[in-house]
């Protein structure tokens, strides 16, 4: 990279963690303790005048031996795409931000794009990515090396990190309930149904490409329905799917609408086979963003039903034993993951008085925590709605990166950025 644009993209942190308990107003009260953390900087790494983004959180950019990340990029960001338009799928160069076009997809959109996974069978070499054939949503298998393609009869909503499997949901129910995390040419085939059997959650197997049901909404609203009646009456559909490090389980949110058009959501995670459903974080509780911190345990934003405000909580798997994790200093929403060896988490923020975003970090082993990345977002429309550009930060697979997508403040177009921790 050219060294004047190194250093007017980039910034060094102090790597000092900020002792806990902490109260996010009293900033210039900080002790800092400088050994415990590597020193970072942050950096962008993509350029205007085109957008780069990734999109969702809790999956890597980065291929297996991280020679290689992806991304999407697009003509606008403005709004919502409309149907038939493209945003491009290709590689991005980890040095200068340089972007190569792969393929091209039509069905993506500003929060999680096309949900762009390393294939677990091939993690260094090929990408599968949602995209549209004829009127029918599909998902493709690209070698990006030789750009060799085949189809999945399915659109994805999560891919396993090990193990051959990604799930499936239906985004023309998402798109109709849900429009932000829709695609613009998606249908619902069950749109009259509030609680259909024949829709849900759907297996694919990425071996033989055999897709199955294994969770329906019908089940669901049978599990749910005797302990908060109001679901009877509401259109549910499933959103963000999430598998465990080992494959052997998966979490998704169950979501509604109130009376007054709130999203109203719950948690449930259940076998790869939708064996052993459970419920682990009731309706009425505001459940937002999530992850596995290993194959057990749990991190999800939500206020327990004895709670007051929302806070990061983890638990384990099929129990309602919620601790909070930064209670005190990591305050309210966020989109939490972890390192592959559970010990780091990282979320994001919002302040809404000072129309910032800020990225947090928090070491599970000293129960403390730093923020590494605070960015003002000059046009708020970009900060909130549908539109939003949200950080969704996601590790690399040796957990000392971090990705994050961003509004870059001088050109106003959504790029992709990266903390990078540095060798003590």
């Amino acid at each position: 990279m050219e060294r004047r644009r190194f250093i007017k993209n980039s910034s060094v942190g102090l790597g000092a963690l900020f002792v806990a308990p902490f109260n996010f107003n009293l900033s210039p009260n900080i002790e800092f303790i400088e050994s415990e953390l590597p020193k970072f900087k942050v950096r962008r790494l993509t350029s205007g005048p085109k957008h780069h983004f990734f999109g969702y959180y809790g999956m890597s950019p980065w291929n297996r031996s991280e020679t290689k990340m992806v991304c999407l990029q697009s003509d606008f960001q403005n709004r919502l795409p409309n149907p038939g338009e493209t945003a491009n799928i290709g590689l991005v160069n980890q040095e200068n931000g340089v972007f190569t076009t792969l393929d091209k997809t039509s069905a993506w959109n500003l929060q999680q794009g096309s949900l762009i996974h390393w294939n677990p069978l091939k993690p260094d070499s090929e990408i599968i990515f949602n995209s549209q054939k004829g009127k029918e949503l599909v998902s493709v298998k690209l070698d990006v090396n030789s750009g060799m393609k085949s189809l999945l009869p399915r659109p994805i909503s999560a891919v396993a990190t090990e193990g051959k499997y990604a799930l499936s949901l239906t985004y023309g129910r998402l798109g109709r309930l849900r429009k932000v995390v829709g695609y613009a040419n998606a249908a619902d085939p069950y749109a009259n149904e509030a609680h259909p059997d024949k829709d849900g959650v759907f297996l694919i197997d990425l071996k033989t490409n055999e897709t199955k049901l294994i969770v329906s909404i019908k089940e669901v609203l049978e599990k749910s329905v005797s302990q908060y009646p109001a679901l009877a009456k509401r259109h549910m559909w499933f959103n963000h799917t999430v598998i465990n490090p080992a494959a052997t389980r998966f979490l998704f949110l169950a979501r509604t609408r109130d009376e007054k058009d709130n999203l109203d959501s719950a948690m449930f995670t259940a076998n790869m086979d939708g064996s052993d459903l459970a419920q682990v974080i009731p309706f009425g509780t505001g459940v937002s963003h999530f992850g596995w911190r290993n194959n057990h345990e749990i991190i999800a934003t939500f206020t327990p039903p004895e709670g007051e405000i929302m806070k990061h909580y983890l638990f384990p798997d099929k129990t309602s034993d919620y601790n909070v994790v930064g209670d005190n200093f990591i305050l309210g929403n966020g989109h939490c993951t972890f390192t592959a060896d559970a010990r780091w988490m990282t979320t994001d923020r919002k302040t809404k008085e000072s129309n910032s975003q800020s990225l947090w970090l928090w070491d599970m082993e000293l129960n403390k925590g730093m923020i590494l990345c605070s960015k003002p977002v000059n046009d708020k429309k970009y900060l909130s709605g549908d539109i939003r550009c949200d950080f969704h930060p996601r590790w690399n697979p040796a957990g000392n990166k971090i990705c994050f997508d961003a509004i870059d403040n001088e050109t106003g177009t959504r790029q992709m950025h990266l903390v990078e921790f540095l060798k003590s």
